[in-house]
């Protein structure tokens, strides 16, 4: 069996540490913004630079998340925080709004895109799409069985990574308005307040909404044979 990518997500200086210490063969993190994670520490465009570097002196790979919906009006700040990426020499970007998906090849068509789970992309007709546009990964929907994604991967040339770990949403991946509605903090503005974790009550079952984690450990062998490229760690 080809030994997948173990991917780690890193917050802030100390969890890249951590995650590349541990073994980590990826790491995925913001820079100071458009990124699902704005509550993290993130990076400083002083330590972004820093953080890929200290990544690579260590062969691991960084792959850069972009993956919120982006206004007009930002689109100067995001062009700048493209370039920073670009000066970084990042092994990729994650995203989700496909305008983003078109300044991304537009200013730096070199660097490798890799669709977010946040497009909910759950079928062969999606991801053969995103591949024919020019997606070198597909970040699989996480409601997927494992005969979908199995079948999936066999119909594309173009790498797919699955979530292992990490939680379930209480709607589809990337579909979810239930925070931007309560609080007007959307999740696909990365600003997600997970109002489904409240104790939101259905007769005599409390937390209703709140899913269980997720968690395929035991079930990695099974997504190496389905041809699984990496396993993503939320």
């Amino acid at each position: 069996m080809k030994k997948p990518e173990i991917l780690a997500p890193v917050g802030g200086i100390e969890q890249l540490e951590a995650a590349v210490r541990s073994g980590a063969d990826a790491v995925y993190f913001g820079a100071s913004s458009f990124n699902a994670r704005r509550n993290a520490s993130n990076f400083t465009d002083e330590d972004f630079i820093g953080a890929v570097r200290y990544c690579h002196e260590r062969g691991v790979k960084a792959y850069i998340t972009l993956n919120t919906i982006i206004k007009d009006s930002e689109a100067e700040d995001f062009d700048n925080t493209l370039k920073l990426i670009a000066k970084s020499a990042a092994d990729a970007v994650i995203i989700q709004d496909m305008g983003v998906f078109y300044r991304v090849k537009k200013c730096c068509p070199d660097i490798p895109v890799h669709a977010s789970t946040q497009m909910a992309v759950h079928n062969k007709a999606g991801v053969k799409f995103l591949e024919e546009l020019g997606f070198s990964r597909i970040v699989l929907a996480r409601e997927l069985s494992l005969h979908e994604i199995k079948e999936i991967t066999e119909s594309i040339n173009a790498e797919t990574e699955v979530f292992v770990h990490g939680a379930h949403c209480m709607s589809a991946s990337g579909m979810c308005y239930m925070s931007s509605f309560i609080g007007a903090r959307s999740g696909n503005r990365g600003l997600c307040a997970q109002p489904c974790r409240l104790n939101f009550k259905a007769g005599s079952r409390e937390y209703a909404l709140s899913l269980k984690d997720m968690c395929l450990v035991d079930h990695t062998d099974d997504l190496i044979n389905a041809g699984v490229t990496s396993f993503k760690i939320e």
